[in-house]
């Protein structure tokens, strides 16, 4: 809703399936679900924000009652009344929270083809079949019912199994079938059933098997869908096109003809007889004479974001496997190779990165670009880089940019290249992650260790070390001056001297971690793979998934804006947390012994927290029912420098003010809670900067 601190950006015109609800079509996308008004062609999208289990939806039915059950991709299943949204998850009984395919039988019964066999819900008790019962494989890719009642499966290399309530029946290629991967299932008027497989298409009469293929008229042999018109022809949706089946003839369409694209996932026929088709791409509509194509506006270019950054202008970019997205808060633009005709490595950006002198960095499949604003360079091995696949991108105080690739690392000072492989003492040549800290070290992140190189020597840490496994995702330094290592058996932070590992056993959400950042209060935030995200703060743990609006459970990156809000990478678009905690002093400046009035918001309601300036403990108060604090600084014996104060708590807020003698004396107020600064805590060096990956 819209109080809600999340929300989601994603692409939602990859539709993977369409349903046709009177003048309503609803699509299943890899961004959410959009309900497309099909009178006037105007939309509504829903994600993880307003209820849906995860934005990336699979499959889409409607049951008796005009409940809306939608599949997702680790989510579980999400169904709307209309109003409402609920989810089911293996939780509630369903048997994976991987849902492929959907179909309702006549008694109201949801079928759910999962990977992990299938799912049947009554409307309070859910049943699951296997192969222990009779299921040919338990990967079901497809469901579809019969007239006579009887439940017919697809699955991923068993071919098709039937149930008849009581009686399990399995088709193979053996029996006549045309591929045993079956993505659909579908009956016409003589109740003849069709199987679209990932080699062509069969028929079945009950008796004798009909194969069609590229070879009869079938614009592709991977075939995603099936359905039938009014007129009783079979209109089929490949990865070359829709071909259309009048039983004699062929008619085949593509792209050239008015589809969006040739990648077609589902069909659909409204009443009038339009035929609806999700494609990658958006929605093609034909109407028999004229193609009509619908997409959600643009925005983000592809829901695969595996890199974030912020420029100095606060401009968002985001790295995807498909592209480059740039949001100034209100607009999209989006970078390619067929949108940039001037070089652009690729379009896989795996990482991004920002010189001081402002100018963008872009890791890619195809060598390193980089952008002043106006021009694109790129860089490949033709000019010294060590291998055209690079994992990330980091400067060192010197301004040179070190790129971590598949065949070593590549320090460039604008001129010269200079190679680092295992020859050089670099734990393996295959890098994932580079980060720097304040001492200028640069510490590498490899499928065999951590590396620290100090510009001279290399020392390499392993599990033999203490490290929590060596195949390394991401490397984070926070402002102490500690090292935060993301792998896949959780996490493990170098304080200079010792390793501490942090798994689910500490409070860890998943030990799979791909992306680690660290946030302006010192808290560090771990993405996972199929979890959601964690942040700790050093004592407490906190976790976010989609059921609190996180776009996927899968999160590549993390970054911080200017402002502190939390922005998440995720494999089912971008999701923004907004850091809705503030603490507000009422004068910036002061003469020494001056008093500042601290009010704060946002915070988590009736909570004890911290007040720290300088990092000491000054003393301790508690946020009201509301969130709020209220709290006095005396500052009588401080001498002249910059103070920040912060609460912590998990959402965590500072504010800073600074003595001068050339400042008024700010007197008193009356305030519940007055805490005196101890002497000797004033900071007269800027601090470093955090280290951003």
């Amino acid at each position: 809703g819209q109080s809600s601190p999340w929300r989601n950006y994603t692409y939602s015109n990859e539709v993977n399936a369409v349903a046709v609800e009177g003048t309503t079509l609803w699509a299943g996308t890899g961004g959410g679900v959009v309900k497309w008004d099909t009178l006037n062609g105007t939309y509504v999208r829903y994600t993880a924000v307003d209820g849906l289990a995860d934005n990336y939806v699979t499959s889409i039915a409607i049951d008796a009652a005009g409940n809306k059950w939608f599949g997702t991709r680790g989510g579980g299943v999400s169904k709307l009344d209309g109003t409402h949204w609920t989810t089911f998850t293996t939780a509630d009984g369903l048997a994976s929270n991987y849902v492929t395919s959907i179909a309702i039988d006549a008694a109201n019964n949801a079928w759910f083809g999962i990977y992990g066999g299938v799912s049947k819900f009554d409307g309070s008790t859910w049943t699951t079949f296997t192969t222990a019962d009779g299921l040919a494989y338990n990967y079901v890719l497809s469901i579809a019912i019969d007239a006579a009642g009887n439940k017919w499966f697809g699955t991923y290399g068993g071919g098709v199994s039937k149930f008849d309530g009581a009686t399990w029946t399995t088709f193979t290629t053996a029996d006549g079938l045309a591929y045993n991967y079956v993505h659909s299932i579908t009956f016409d008027a003589a109740g003849n059933a069709w199987f679209g497989t990932a080699g062509g298409v069969s028929k079945f009469d009950g008796a004798h098997w009909t194969t069609f293929t590229t070879a009869n008229g079938l614009a592709g042999d991977y075939v995603n869908s099936i359905t039938f018109d009014a007129a009783g022809n079979a209109w089929f949706g490949t990865d070359s096109g829709v071909s259309k089946f009048d039983g004699a003839h062929w008619t085949t369409y593509t792209y050239v003809d008015g589809l969006a694209s040739d990648w077609v996932r589902s069909i659909a026929f409204d009443a009038a007889g339009n035929a609806w088709f999700g494609i990658y791409g958006g929605i093609s509509k034909f109407d028999g004479a004229t193609w009509t194509t619908y997409t959600t506006e643009n925005g983000l270019t592809n829901n695969h974001v595996e890199s974030i950054a912020f420029d100095t202008a606060g401009n968002a970019w985001f790295g995807t496997c498909g592209g480059l997205s740039k949001f100034d808060g209100a607009a999209w633009t989006t970078y390619n190779t067929s949108t940039t005709d001037n070089g652009l490595a690729d379009n896989w950006f795996h990482s991004i990165a920002f010189d001081s002198a402002g100018n963008a960095w872009f890791g890619t499949g195809g060598g390193v670009s980089k952008f002043d604003g106006t021009h694109w360079t790129t860089y490949t091995t033709a000019n010294g880089l060590a291998s055209d696949w690079v994992r990330s991108i980091a400067f060192d105080s010197a301004g040179n940019a070190w790129f971590g690739t598949w065949q070593g690392v590549s320090k460039f000072d604008g001129t010269h290249w200079t190679t680092f492989t295992t020859a050089d003492g670099l734990a393996s040549n295959w890098v994932t992650s580079i980060a720097f800290d304040a001492a200028d070290n640069a510490w590498i992140g490899t499928d065999g260790g951590v590396s620290k190189f100090d510009g001279a020597h290399w020392t390499t840490f392993t599990t033999a070390d203490g490290l929590a496994g060596n195949s390394i995702n991401s490397i984070a330094i926070d402002a102490a001056g500690n090292a935060w290592v993301g792998m896949g058996y959780g996490v493990s932070k170098f304080d200079g001297a010792h390793w501490t590992t942090y798994t689910t056993a500490d409070g860890l959400v998943d030990n799979d971690v791909r992306s680690i950042a660290i946030d302006s209060a010192g808290n560090a935030w771990f993405g996972t793979y199929g979890s959601g995200v964690s942040k700790f703060d050093g004592a407490h743990w906190t976790t976010y998934t989609t059921a609190d609006g996180l776009a996927d459970i899968s999160v590549l990156s993390i970054a911080f804006d200017q402002a502190g809000n939390a922005w998440f990478g995720t494999l089912g678009g971008v999701s923004e947390l907004l850091n809705l905690s503030a603490l507000h002093i009422d004068n910036i400046t002061g003469a020494p012994g001056s008093a500042f009035n601290v009010t704060g918001e946002g915070f988590a309601p009736d909570q004890t927290a911290s007040v720290t300036v300088n990092g000491h403990i000054v003393g301790r108060v508690i946020t009201s029912s509301s969130g709020a604090v209220a709290f006095s600084l005396t500052t009588t014996g401080n001498s002249a420098g910059r103070y920040t104060v912060r609460l912590s708590l998990p959402s965590g807020a500072s504010a800073q003010y600074t003595l001068s003698s050339s400042a008024p004396l700010r007197s008193p107020q009356a305030s519940a809670s007055v805490f005196t600064v101890p002497a000797g805590l004033e900071m007269h060096e800027v601090t470093l900067p955090l280290v951003m990956k």
